[in-house]
């Protein structure tokens, strides 16, 4: 039986189609084209029949999702409106027909009012049957719905015998049985008694008229040629099914056809909405992956951070392991090792690392993290039953203790990129009692790939971030000499490191003895840019410096040699640099003379020892009781023009009294009240307290890396020269 925009089924009760806002007549059966000749197929209901109440009860379907039943007077017949998926079913009674139309009218509308308050199958089945079944005085009723291609299931039955319920839950359709017939030719099948029975299903006649029924009528359920199963009735009395009868029957079997038809649409949109919202959230928590890995943190703190953003959002707990190499805690070989472990209870963590230390692991057992990492495949457990757990146990009291952990379902897939596998990652449910399906598994292997991708990245970082620290530790005095009369403290940060990892920069600082005796060469440089152009640069600077002090050259004209030695090896036309070069020479009287030239460098700095008298020749401030004095010697920068100037300056520095010199990665240095600033420094170094070199190193160092929050834009190098005092 049919009921759609196409097709009605061909009952004695008439009945039609419409559609959209203007009620368009779709389709109509043989019974309403002589009942109802006003309903014409194509044309509106209003241009035909155009009766009030009737176009009102329609809008209240069609837009409300409201039946409703109306008397038209002309022809005289009463008509139920019903919503129908995405239009409206009329079904009419003549009144002429018998007394009992208005009553079987006023039912149908109530089994329809029932129908339209019910979303799921389970509840409209139920309803279905239970409604129809006082409708009809029926003594039972069962609605099968399609489970398979020649298979229904049971959706909601009641009046049977338990056993007669339990054998048929499930039914094979085959011809030569009533149901089977029903649903396969898409006809009713009528048994008015148990002759009928013994007549045409003598086979089935013992179950038929089991518990005394007699009467059955098994009536298919289709919309839009569509068979969605079927609803059967008996009765513990002879029945005759009269076509007036039947007509009803089957205008009941529509009714219910078209509920299931709509609770099995939103069935599939509710689970099409559930599914693209899964997959969005899904999509969202791979997009945060992908951050959280990216970020220039270690890969323990990655694989960590990676742990705690799956729990408890995916799984009820996560495991990863990675294949050792030497850019995992900086060790060596070919092991796996268990790198996080994540759960919201930090004393069940505890637990299972307890467990895990007197029972290691089995790296041989199947579907291990140790076999993935090995093999590359993953391994799936969609239940964990005790036969699993009691294999893996090493003793009674290991099986007690992996119980305790109450794990429900697993799975392990391998850390893979470039066909190469990093280690594993696990997610296991315990506590809530979920379970993990292929979709997880197919999520959870992506995951996999992300964090794959990043973590192979991390180790390209890890590696050049050690040759960068390693090449900038080689153009680094390794310690400071011990220059007699002097202390000498200097400190290097480098800048923060970016997703594009870390990079050796041009920042350079140097003491070195001279050829005097007493006289020591002092350098801070600085050069533009960074990476390996930079670096060599750098070399070159230091190597230079160091060969003239010891050919006894002073610093302005070191500096001049310094700067042809650029332009002839220069191959950046981009790359410049600034360089403060003294000779701090030390008395006999606890003093020292600085003679200090300068080529594009900020200011050096100096720090009298408190007390001080202010002076008027220099550029001083005093701070706090501590006198700073500007020595400015701008100059030219080398490295660009073939004659360059580097004035210079001469003065002395008592006992306690300090130079400073830095790169502009200090007084430059970002923060969120905008540059660091000459003034912030001045006011640091001449904070009160006779501080020694170390001390006002370390501390003017920890100033500008919190003016910065920790966050270096770029490298900082300075170095101070204090007198003993």
């Amino acid at each position: 039986m049919s009921v759609g925009p196409t097709a009605v089924p061909e009952l004695p009760l008439p009945m039609a189609f419409t559609s959209g806002p203007d009620h368009v007549v779709g389709s109509r059966n043989a019974a309403a084209h002589r009942a109802l000749p006003g309903l014409v197929a194509g044309r509106a209901v209003a241009e035909t029949l155009p009766d009030p109440e009737l176009l009102a009860a329609l809008d209240r379907a069609l837009g409300d999702g409201v039946a409703g039943v109306v008397d038209l007077l002309e022809p005289a017949v009463t008509l139920g409106c019903v919503p129908a998926g995405d239009g409206v079913l009329i079904y009419g009674v003549p009144v002429r027909r018998s007394a009992g139309t208005r009553n079987r009218g006023a039912a149908l509308q109530r089994l329809a009012g029932a129908l339209l308050t019910e979303q799921t199958p389970e509840a409209i089945g139920r309803v279905a049957v239970t409604t129809s079944m006082q409708l009809l005085d029926a003594d039972a009723g069962v609605l099968f719905v399609r489970s398979g291609p020649a298979t229904l299931t049971t959706l909601f039955g009641t009046g049977w015998p338990a056993e007669v319920q339990a054998r048929y839950r499930r039914v094979e359709l085959h011809r030569g049985r009533p149901l089977s017939d029903a649903v396969l030719d898409g006809t009713p099948v009528w048994i008015e008694d148990a002759a009928g029975w013994a007549a045409r299903y003598p086979e089935m006649a013992p179950i038929g008229t089991a518990g005394s029924y007699e009467a059955t009528a098994c009536l298919p359920l289709q919309v839009d040629d569509r068979d969605l199963g079927a609803i059967v009735f008996s009765f513990k009395s002879r029945r005759t099914f009269l076509p007036d009868e039947r007509g009803y029957l089957q205008a009941v079997a529509a009714l219910c056809a078209q509920a299931l038809d709509r609770a099995r649409l939103l069935v599939v949109e509710h689970s099409a909405r559930m599914l693209a919202e899964r997959e969005r959230d899904r999509m969202e928590f791979l997009a945060r992956t992908g951050r959280l890995m990216e970020e220039p943190l270690s890969v323990e703190q990655r694989l960590q951070r990676l742990a705690d953003l799956v729990v408890p959002e995916i799984a009820d707990w996560c495991v990863v392991h990675l294949l050792r190499q030497d850019w995992v805690n900086g060790g060596g070989g070919g092991g796996v090792e268990q790198i996080a472990v994540a759960h919201d209870d930090p004393a069940k963590i505890d637990f299972v690392l307890r467990v895990q230390e007197r029972y290691p692991p089995d790296p041989t057992a199947p579907g291990s993290a140790f076999e993935v990492t090995r093999t590359g495949e993953a391994a799936f457990f969609p239940e964990i039953p005790d036969e699993l757990l009691v294999a893996g146990a090493e003793d009674a009291e290991h099986l007690e203790l992996i119980r305790a952990i109450g794990m429900s379902s697993a799975l392990v897939v391998p850390l893979t990129v470039r066909g190469r596998s990093l280690g594993a990652l696990t997610l296991v449910h315990a506590e809530s009692g979920q379970r993990f399906d292929e979709l997880d598994l197919a999520f959870a292997q992506r995951i996999a790939a992300t964090a794959a991708v990043a973590l192979d990245n991390a180790r390209l970082y890890e590696q050049q971030q050690r040759i960068a620290q390693t090449l900038q530790a080689a153009l680094l005095p390794t310690v400071l000499p011990d220059a007699p009369g002097l202390r000498l403290a200097a400190r290097f940060r480098p800048q923060t490191a970016d997703r594009s990892g870390v990079q050796v920069g041009g920042d350079l600082y140097d003491v070195v003895a001279t050829p005097r005796p007493g006289r020591w060469a002092v350098v801070v440089a600085d050069v533009c840019g960074k990476g390996p152009a930079a670096a060599a640069l750098t070399a070159l600077i230091r190597h230079t410096l160091r060969a003239e002090v010891a050919h006894g050259l002073g610093p302005v004209e070191a500096l001049g040699r310094l700067n042809a030695a650029m332009l002839r090896e220069r191959r950046d036309r981009g790359r410049f640099a600034t360089v403060a070069h003294a000779h701090v020479d030390v008395g006999d009287d606890g003093t020292a003379t600085v003679t200090l030239a300068g080529a594009g460098h900020p200011p050096a700095l100096v720090r009298r020892r408190p007390p001080v008298e202010p002076r008027h020749d220099s550029a001083t401030e005093v701070a706090s009781g501590c006198g700073v004095e500007v020595v400015e010697l701008s100059g030219t920068l080398l490295g660009v023009f073939a004659e360059v100037v580097t004035p210079s300056a001469t003065f002395r520095l008592g006992p306690g009294d300090m130079m400073v010199l830095y790169t502009d990665g200090v007084t430059e240095a970002r923060g969120v009240d905008g540059f660091y600033g000459m003034q912030r420094l001045t006011q640091v170094v001449g904070a009160a307290g006779p501080r020694s070199a170390e001390e006002l190193a370390d501390a003017l160092m920890a100033d500008v890396v919190g003016f910065q929050h920790g966050v270096l834009r770029d490298d900082v190098a300075l170095l101070v020269v204090e007198v003993s005092p």
